[in-house]
């Protein structure tokens, strides 16, 4: 390890998702369906108003019932009475802008869970029931697939940008994510942190799903675990939250030395990460 900072080392190829299947979809929706009502409901009922009231004010669109009250309560008495008496309406918003970086590595190719299930496909419908989470909620996001082969060709695959509206294409490009080749954490992360910066937002937060430890051409143990670890930190001084979401049922100490210091979950159980997926964006944001 140098313990410095390689200029240009790394070269980061966006290009859009690839739409896949709608059938991968239709099937996560019929298995999950009660639950994605379910989901979409609670979100609908945290979704801020657009507009929140404000009482008490010396000026305003509407007369504040409870302070006119007070108002002639304090006259009767031969108080002086405030004269904030109005309310009025003020803009309200969450202001909360997301990204969630998917690991695309061949490794999420591999099979796990009581049904023997690829890794890439509980990813997948985590996602779809996700969105629909945020869909509802209103917040940005933008997901972002990473996998790659050497510093010289680290892929970003966007399968949602902040800018794009949520819709089916987004189930589509999801549904089209399959396993490719390596995952040069870092990079990724910086990428997905760059885009993060340029919203505006009083809350950005980046959600890693992985399915183990960062490997690549000339990027494996003390310098993959180290360079993930600083590229966290890098994003915390610039304001943004990141976590980290591991499906690794055999995460050990590499885990904590990597995640430590912004915190992760490890999910035991990995079935159940599409529905807990929404949960656990849920308790991030309640910030």
């Amino acid at each position: 390890l140098i313990r410095d900072y390689r200029p240009q080392w790394c070269q980061v190829l966006e290009q859009a998702g690839v739409e896949g299947s709608p059938d991968f979809v239709d099937e996560t929706f019929h298995t999950y369906g009660p639950m994605v009502r379910l989901i979409r409901r609670y979100f609908e009922t945290i979704r801020p108003e657009a507009f929140r009231r404000l009482g008490r004010q010396s000026n305003g669109e509407d007369i504040d019932l409870d302070a006119l009250v007070n108002w002639m309560v304090d006259r009767r008495h031969g108080l002086e009475p405030s004269d904030q008496v109005y309310s009025t309406r003020q803009k309200h918003d969450r202001q909360v802008a997301v990204a969630f970086l998917v690991d695309m590595s061949g490794s999420t190719g591999r099979q796990i869970g009581s049904r023997a299930r690829p890794v890439i496909d509980i990813e997948k419908e985590g996602l779809l029931l996700l969105s629909e989470a945020l869909s509802a909620i209103g917040d940005q996001y933008a997901i972002y697939g990473f996998s790659g082969q050497s510093r010289q060709a680290v892929d970003i695959h966007v399968l949602k940008d902040f800018e794009h509206r949520a819709g089916g294409r987004v189930g589509l490009k999801i549904s089209g994510v399959k396993p490719r080749q390596q995952n040069r954490d870092g990079a990724a992360i910086r990428h997905a942190t760059h885009r993060l910066m340029q919203q505006a937002a009083k809350v950005r937060l980046l959600i890693l799903i992985s399915d183990g430890k960062p490997l690549d051409d000339d990027y494996a143990d003390e310098y993959s675990l180290e360079d993930t670890k600083m590229a966290h930190r890098e994003a915390r001084l610039k304001g943004i939250h990141p976590f980290c979401i591991t499906i690794d049922q055999a995460a050990t100490d590499y885990v904590k030395r990597m995640y430590g210091d912004i915190g992760f979950l490890v999910v035991d159980e990995v079935e159940s990460l599409p529905t807990r997926l929404p949960k656990i964006y849920q308790r991030l944001t309640a910030r």
